[in-house]
């Protein structure tokens, strides 16, 4: 790097986050810290702050801090560390993992996950990785810093610990352990027949979850206000997931290469199947998509169809989680009561959409094939969510003699 002043340095990065175009309180907070960084290394001496500094830094000055503070305080720090490390201004939110693992640990996990990926969708693979640090984690707090140390013990306690809370994902703690012993076992790191344990008794029942009524969904889409940029998103956002299925994660990525608008197509890849799919652009869904895009969208170079509301410097597609907050935001605003796991989440507009087509009549195999199921047994659950079809197939009971007949 250059060989200019930390004063010099701290002004480019200031420079470089006003050129975000963040709102003017928000800008003028993060002046602030870059000026608090500025400030702490004219006084300890320091003149390249390194993520050593910035983690240092940080654990002296949170105690201090309110909480939303503290994330802009750690997203300044490390984007002052990632700049001195490799001379680029790189802004981008910082993960914070709540189960920190040695670097060794790290470097086995990530060939774990490697090896997973190989035959799992990315999102199974996410969430096998999350139990497998938390494996690792709990080995390192009980003295087993390296992993050829494990014992089968270790393995089946942390399930004991664990199970609490996978009361409904058992099957899917039990497969990734099995899947990380046996990846253990064929790397030669160490010999365990923990996986004979983690066997399930059977195919676990799944809960069909509800989709949204026809009140509700009145209800919901009367909240969003189409006068707004936000508005106007989240109208073509909602609309895409209850008119053609779409997963959270596949709007996120559309991009505006996917839109065949003289064909009145879609053409996308899952991201969870990696099943490719042309699906209809409907009428209403197109001229929301429109209307966002012409009225909504800031002028931009960035390929994904739905932006972020303040202008983002890279070009990454908007995190579907925030699909969730905004339709919780409205069902609150429309009085629509929730509670925990009741399944009224941004993926109950797909399966109102699954649901749909099944009490039009559409086959089920017909179903999988729009919503890109791999499987036809994940599309059978809609089946269980037409109440109107399913009450067809009761059997008549007048005919049969019953009685009625009190304790002997």
């Amino acid at each position: 790097m250059e060989n200019i002043t930390l004063r010099q340095h701290m002004d480019y990065l200031i420079q470089c986050t006003l050129e975000l175009q963040l709102h003017t309180p928000l800008f003028h907070r993060y002046q602030r810290y870059y000026e608090r960084i500025f400030s702490y290394c004219t006084e300890n001496g320091i003149e390249t702050f390194s993520y050593a500094d910035a983690n240092t830094y940080c654990e002296s000055v949170f105690p201090l801090l309110k909480e939303y503070a503290v994330t802009e305080t750690r997203h300044t720090a490390y984007t002052v560390a990632r700049y001195f490390s490799t001379g680029k201004f790189i802004w981008k939110p910082v993960t914070v993992t709540r189960y920190p693992i040695s670097k060794s640990y790290e470097e086995l996990m990530d060939k774990f996950k490697e090896e997973l990926s190989k035959t799992l969708s990315s999102g199974t693979v996410r969430g096998s990785i999350v139990i497998t640090r938390q494996y690792l984690y709990y080995s390192e707090q009980i003295g087993v810093m390296d992993a050829s140390a494990m014992t089968t013990d270790n393995v089946l306690t942390f399930i004991r610990q664990e199970a609490p809370n996978h009361k409904g994902s058992m099957t899917k703690l039990l497969r990734t352990m099995r899947k990380f012993v046996c990846f253990l076992r064929e790397e030669g790191i160490v010999s365990l027949d923990a996986d004979r344990y983690l066997t399930t008794a059977g195919i676990s029942r799944r809960k069909a979850l509800p989709c949204f009524t026809g009140d509700e969904l009145k209800l919901i889409f009367s909240q969003i206000d189409r006068t707004t940029s936000g508005g106007l998103r989240d109208y073509a956002i909602f609309l895409l997931a209850l008119r053609l299925g779409l997963r959270g994660s596949d709007i996120s990525e559309l991009r505006l290469s996917d839109i065949n608008w003289a064909g009145h197509t879609l053409r996308i890849t899952q991201k969870k199947t990696k099943t490719a799919i042309i699906l209809p652009l409907l009428v209403d869904v197109g001229n929301a998509i429109a209307d966002y895009i012409l009225h909504g969208r800031y002028k931009t170079d960035n390929p994904f169809v739905f932006l972020r509301i303040a202008k983002y410097v890279n070009h990454d597609p908007i995190n579907p989680t925030s699909f969730n907050f905004s339709l919780r935001k409205y069902m609150e605003a429309a009085g629509i009561p929730r509670t925990g796991y009741d399944g009224k989440t941004f993926h109950a507009l797909r399966r109102t959409a699954g649901t749909s087509m099944v009490e039009s009549g559409t086959p089920v195999s017909t179903v999988a094939q729009i919503l890109g199921h791999k499987n036809i047994e994940s599309s059978k659950c809609y089946i269980a969510l037409d109440t109107s079809g399913l009450s067809e197939c009761c059997l008549d009971l007048d005919e049969m003699y019953t009685q009625k007949e009190g304790l002997a």
